[in-house]
């Protein structure tokens, strides 16, 4: 069975970010999204994150297949 997925918003040095993450978690809080985030960018802090959101996917994206081409004979 696939982990629950989550997106992880936030905003680092006054730029907006977004990470899609996989969990062993059903549910997500804020505080732990930062360490993970912290962990992703391993030179900041975890206080360094600011306007920390997190939000269930329940519905992850399809694939896509790949574009196919068309071979004339």
């Amino acid at each position: 069975m696939a982990k629950p997925l989550h997106l992880i918003s936030y905003t680092l040095h006054d730029r907006s970010h977004s990470v899609e993450v996989e969990s062993d978690r059903e549910q997500l809080t804020p505080y732990q999204a930062r360490f993970y985030l912290s962990a992703l960018h391993t030179f900041e802090w975890p206080s360094e994150f600011r306007n920390v959101q997190v939000t269930r996917i329940l519905q992850p994206k399809r694939e896509r297949a790949s574009p196919t081409h068309r071979v004339q004979r």
